[in-house]
């Protein structure tokens, strides 16, 4: 089983956790230093621990168990006997030599033998967070009230004491003369076992071995740095430059802390931001849902995308204000690289559900963990289309009647629970394809047009503009004559053969309607379309009302509007041919025609191939070339010099 992997022997606490048990600790409360006057008890844990026959196992494995800052980084003179003889007030609960084993002992001993052949480099860390970490909290917890209490312990694991049932963890305490021991520097409480210790998410993937391709991925984002304001600084060094007695270092991941990251080198010229989780899955106080995908998911799916993640070595730069400036972008990577970076960063960015951001269910009641597991985002229905999941991402996940169901994400396997959440190792990247390899919707306004030393722009009448229509308040027509998408649309006007519209709109999706909001155009084929919108349709938006003849089509106005509204107009795709010079290849013009009778789809282009990607770009995108294009002489036979749009849809057909 897949789940057994994760379970066993992994590793420890993400890198950067900073424990506050050091040398030289001080604080000012005096309930976690001064001495229980109750107890007038001089001695300190160690003491307690260490004079203790039936604690002897723990207390050798705290003598020889360096304190580490993080996983590379150990505190050579100072051991976890020091941290409990030290100022620093603690709570321990102290596992006794009846449910510490043999074999367990050994275990964390043989770790913490730095002579030992083939030891892991991180042993005596994973000593610490898994085992000494998972028993000592800062300050007193005392036993007083019946009640339950979640504790943080050193590891920064939140642990479950159950004042109630007397357990820690669910794990027993000892007998009543064996808890609530104290100490001149905290409590001690026996515990009947060993408190478990969970993975979180981050650990699962680092210290996994051997390390799924995933894993690698997300470890491979770590940077770790020294901070000098958090250090204790020292004398000079004969160069007069500091040196420190005590260095911090800090280690943090890109993926977990914001949407998309752009490296600061080079940021003008970063043809690509990075996708990421935008979810700190270290967090021990989060409680997330995670897709982990095995080695052959990973595989798999990056096979799967390759075809639609095709780039070029050179792309022209759509996106330069300055109309003199025709620099043409060339990638900061190569086209292998980019396609590499890509693949990889779309995989991974959805994988991960806040259960506390997730939609309520059936109006108040709130996910959780449990509820999760047996429904997998379903809700009480597992039919309702209306339920959906919104990964840390920011993608709204709904099912598609009849060909995807959401849950399949989550496949058939028993999810592995982690301290901060659950995580399902799955076989397969189930997204669907209108996830991966959207259709492109364009909803067409200024915004979409693309301005540049063409100047095409120029050629626009002065009333073009975008109008507002209510599929709804017009009813009457939109139910006989089609209605518009997101109740607009966008009207371009012609006064003339000599100042007929000429436009050229960005094919990169800007509608909310798309599965993907911003879809981009990826290698592969389209059917590219035109929904066109009857001229007429502009006369009843200014008005704001219907009037009566258009609810006739046999009245002698309707019938002159109706044969008095053709369009015709040619059509051009610029787009990526992987030309050295990096300009852009323009298709020939074809000419189309609609009779502008209802709100019509018009094919423009079948199987059109884009042999590059555009997907993840930042300054690269294919562009619609429209064009009025009747004759003077055709405006006598119902042709307009007008064109209204609603939308271009590119229509993915592989």
């Amino acid at each position: 089983m897949a789940n057994n992997r994760i379970n066993r022997y992994i590793g420890a606490i993400v890198v950067g956790t900073v424990l506050v048990a050091v040398p030289g600790c001080t604080d000012t409360w005096d309930d976690h230093y001064n001495n229980d006057p109750a107890s007038g008890t001089t001695l300190t844990l160690w003491d307690l621990i260490k004079d203790n026959p039936d604690f002897s196992r723990f207390a050798d494995i705290a003598k020889h168990a360096k304190y580490y800052k993080d996983n590379t980084h150990a505190v050579s003179t100072y051991t976890y006997a020091d941290i409990l003889d030290g100022a620093q007030v603690n709570t321990v609960w102290v596992p006794d030599n009846s449910v510490l084993t043999e074999e367990e002992y050994k275990k964390w001993m043989d770790m913490l033998d730095e002579n030992r052949e083939g030891r892991d480099a991180n042993d005596g860390y994973n000593v610490q967070q898994q085992f000494l970490g998972n028993h000592i909290a800062l300050w007193r917890h005392n036993i007083s009230d019946a009640k339950v209490d979640t504790v943080k312990m050193l590891n920064g694991k939140n642990l479950e004491f159950d004042m109630l049932n007397m357990e820690l963890a669910g794990v027993p305490l000892g007998d009543a003369d064996e808890y609530n021991i104290p100490a001149v520097n905290g409590v001690l409480h026996v515990l009947k076992g060993v408190a478990p210790f969970h993975y979180n998410f981050y650990e699962t993937l680092k210290f996994t071995s051997p390390r799924t391709k995933f894993g690698e991925y997300v470890v491979s984002k770590d940077t770790t740095y020294f901070s000098s304001s958090a250090s204790i600084e020292g004398l000079p060094d004969e160069n007069g430059n500091p040196t420190y007695v005590d260095s911090v270092y800090f280690t943090s991941n890109r993926l977990f802390e914001t949407r998309n990251y752009l490296p600061d080198e080079g940021r003008e010229k970063c043809q690509m931001a990075e996708k990421c989780f935008f979810a700190r899955i270290n967090n021990e106080d989060s409680v997330f849902v995670m897709l982990m995908p095995t080695d052959k998911a990973w595989d798999d799916t990056y096979e799967k995308l390759k075809p639609a993640y095709v780039y070029a070595a050179v792309y022209e730069d759509k996106v330069k204000s300055d109309a003199s400036d025709k620099t043409l972008y060339i990638p900061k990577q190569d086209a292998d690289s980019l396609q590499d970076m890509s693949i990889k960063m779309d995989m991974i960015a959805p994988l991960v559900f806040n259960i506390h951001k997730q939609p309520k269910r059936g109006g108040s009641e709130m996910w959780t963990l449990d509820l999760f597991k047996e429904y997998k985002g379903n809700g009480t229905n597992p039919d309702s289309r209306e339920d959906y999941l919104l990964n840390t991402y920011g993608d709204t996940l709904r099912s598609i009647k009849g060909e995807w169901d959401k849950a399949s994400l989550f496949g058939d396997v028993e999810p592995t629970d982690m301290s901060n959440g659950i995580a399902y190792e799955v076989d397969s990247w189930n997204f669907p394809r209108a996830f991966y390899a959207p259709d492109v919707e364009v909803e067409v306004d200024a915004e979409g047009m693309f301005y540049n030393y063409k100047k095409y722009e120029s050629k626009l009448g002065s009333s073009t503009q975008r109008y507002t229509f209510s599929n709804e308040a017009f009813k009457e027509v939109t139910d006989v004559y089609g209605k518009v998408s997101n109740n607009n649309f966008y009207h371009f006007v012609g006064t003339g053969p000599t100042a007929s519209p000429k436009i050229e709109i960005k094919l990169f999706g800007n509608t909310p309607s798309a599965y993907v909001p911003n879809a981009q155009v990826m290698s592969g084929k389209y059917d590219i379309q035109l929904v066109l919108v009857p001229r007429w349709y502009v006369d009843i938006a200014k008005a704001s009302e219907i009037d009566d003849y258009y609810l006739d089509p046999e009245s002698e106005e309707m019938q002159y509007i109706l044969s008095h509204n053709k369009y015709k107009f040619k059509t051009q795709i610029s787009y990526c041919n992987g030309a050295s010079s990096g300009k852009d290849k323009t298709t020939t013009a074809v000419t189309r025609e609609s009779d502008g009778t209802k709100v019509d789809t018009v094919t423009v282009a079948e199987n059109f191939e884009f042999p590059y990607s555009y997907k993840n770009m930042r300054f690269s995108y294919p562009t619609l070339i429209l064009e009025e294009s009747i004759k003077s002489s055709e405006a006598s036979q119902g042709y307009l010099y007008d064109i209204v749009i609603d939308k271009i849809i590119l229509k993915r057909k592989d």
